[in-house]
C-alpha cells in the first residue's frame, strides 16, 4: 500500500498552524485555561506533543511487525499531559515541533506493506487509519487553545471525514448511563448536504441516511458546526445548531461523548 502523502501533508499543515500560533505565546496565556475544561493551555500543547510520541511508538513497532500500545496505561497518560503544567512557551513549542518531526519521520520509515498493519489504541486502527486520528487530534486540539483558531477555521475536508467517523462510530461511543428511549432524530450538514437517521430504540443505535421518514426531533446547521457540538467542542452550547421538534436531539453529545 502506498504511503498517504497527501493525509501526512495535511497533519504536517494542520500542525504548522498551531506552531504559528504558539509564536508570540506569553507565560500568562501558557498557564491559562484552555477551552478543555481542567486543562491549561500548556497542558493541551503537551498532549499534542505525547500524542504523537505515542503514535511514533505505534508506527516504530509496526515497522519490527509487531502491535503497539498507544499508552501503557491511563495513568501513564495524565501524568505526560501533567508534566506541562508551568513549563515555558518557547520549550512547549519546541517540544510539538520535535515530536511531530519524529513522528514523520517514523511515517517516512514505515514500508509500504507497514501501512495496514495495526495499533492499539482506545479501538485498534491501521498505521493509515492512525494518520486521520492525528489530524483530528490537531485540528481539534488547537480550536481547544482558544487562541483564535475556531471550528470555522477547520478546513472542508476534515469536516466531511469528522462527520463521517462521528456518525459512523456512535452506536460504540454510547454511555452506559444514557437514558434507554424510543425516538428517531434527525441530524443535517446544510453545506455538506447530508442527513444522518439516528434510531435509539431502547439499548439499540442505528445510524443511517435520511430516506425521507419523519423524526422526532432534527438538529440542523453547517458542517463545522455539527462537528464542533458533537465532539462537545461548541463553546456556544449547541448554539451552532438549530434544533427542531423534540430538542432533546440536543442531547446526543452527552449521551455519545467522543474521547
Amino acid at each position: 500500500m502506498q504511503r498517504p502523502a497527501t493525509e501526512i501533508e495535511l497533519v504536517g499543515r494542520a500542525t504548522r498552524q498551531v506552531l504559528r500560533a504558539l509564536d508570540d505565546l506569553t507565560d500568562e496565556q501558557a498557564a491559562a485555561p484552555s477551552r478543555l475544561p481542567g486543562w491549561t493551555r500548556a497542558e493541551v500543547i503537551t498532549h499534542l506533543a505525547r500524542n504523537a510520541d505515542a503514535l511514533r511508538g505505534m508506527v516504530e513497532a509496526a515497522a519490527r511487525g509487531e502491535v503497539g500500545v498507544m499508552y501503557p496505561s491511563v495513568e501513564a497518560r495524565a501524568e505526560g499531559i501533567a508534566a506541562g503544567r508551568g513549563t515555558s512557551p518557547a520549550i512547549l513549542r519546541a517540544d510539538l515541533h520535535g515530536a511531530h518531526d519524529r513522528l514523520v519521520d517514523a511515517w517516512d520509515a514505515l514500508p509500504a506493506d507497514g501501512w495496514d498493519r495495526l495499533g492499539r489504541a482506545a479501538k485498534s486502527r491501521t498505521m493509515r487509519d492512525f494518520v486521520w486520528a492525528r489530524w483530528r487530534e490537531v485540528e481539534v486540539h488547537h480550536v481547544d487553545l482558544d487562541l483564535g483558531y475556531e471550528s470555522s477555521d477547520w478546513p472542508v475536508g476534515f469536516v466531511a471525514r469528522a462527520l463521517e467517523e462521528i456518525f459512523s462510530d456512535l452506536a460504540r461511543r454510547a454511555l452506559p448511563s444514557r437514558p434507554h428511549v424510543d425516538v428517531d432524530y434527525l441530524v443535517m450538514s446544510t453545506d455538506h448536504d447530508r442527513t444522518w437517521h439516528v434510531e435509539l430504540r431502547g439499548a439499540q443505535v442505528r445510524v443511517t441516511d435520511h430516506d425521507g421518514t419523519p423524526a422526532d426531533g432534527e438538529a440542523s446547521g453547517w458542517g463545522c458546526d455539527v462537528a464542533a457540538w458533537m465532539y462537545g467542542r461548541d463553546p456556544r452550547g449547541g448554539g451552532g445548531v438549530l434544533a427542531t421538534g423534540d430538542i432533546g436531539v440536543l442531547r446526543l453529545p452527552r449521551w455519545f461523548p467522543f474521547t
